[in-house]
């Protein structure tokens, strides 16, 4: 084999390699609520607020990104609320506003090795995040559920959450919020 012929076979093995590496990473979601249709159409108001998390480690970033891209796909959909508010709601009454509540509840950094069902797992970052619906006037839950985000080539970017992941949460969200009104 020449010099030429083994360069030649050298890139293309490597271009296939890279090419099946990035094939094999995807972006899957996964959402529940319960109920699964609550009646959302009396709220003239929405207030998001940044997300909690008891877990240590989990990116600062997401409980910021993730409600600003909620109140961003809310806005742009033109769901029917007056207001849509990362913030408090004053000038709307409180029994006519919702208050959406989330919390980070598992967050996996895509550097993590795992060893499942025999094999050694590497490069998935995953994101779960509780969402409560809540009526502001009386605290009362209108539906719960969880978003959860899990991206099979979080190692190759840097091991964590992408912003991709952060859209998609909020895609679920506001898909489910809309769904609803």
């Amino acid at each position: 084999m020449n010099k030429n012929q083994f360069i030649g076979s050298s890139l293309s093995i490597l271009f296939l390699l890279l090419l099946s590496i990035t094939g094999c990473g995807s972006l899957k979601m996964t959402s529940f609520f319960n109920p699964q249709n609550p009646k959302l159409g009396k709220y003239k108001a929405i207030e998001i607020p940044d997300l909690e998390t008891e877990i240590p480690n989990v990116p600062n970033a997401a409980l910021t990104r993730i409600p600003d891209e909620v109140t961003k796909q809310l806005i742009s959909k033109n769901v029917g609320f007056q207001e849509i508010e990362r913030g408090s709601i004053e000038n709307i009454p409180q029994e006519l506003t919702l208050v959406l509540v989330g919390e980070i509840v598992g967050y996996e950094s895509g550097k993590s090795f795992k060893k499942e069902g025999g094999a050694l797992k590497f490069g998935e970052a995953s994101l779960t995040v509780h969402i409560w619906l809540l009526d502001k006037a009386t605290g009362n839950e209108l539906t719960s559920g969880e978003v959860s985000g899990l991206s099979t080539i979080g190692f190759l970017k840097s091991g964590y959450i992408t912003e991709g992941v952060y859209e998609a949460i909020a895609k679920e969200t506001v898909k489910f919020i809309s769904q609803n009104y």
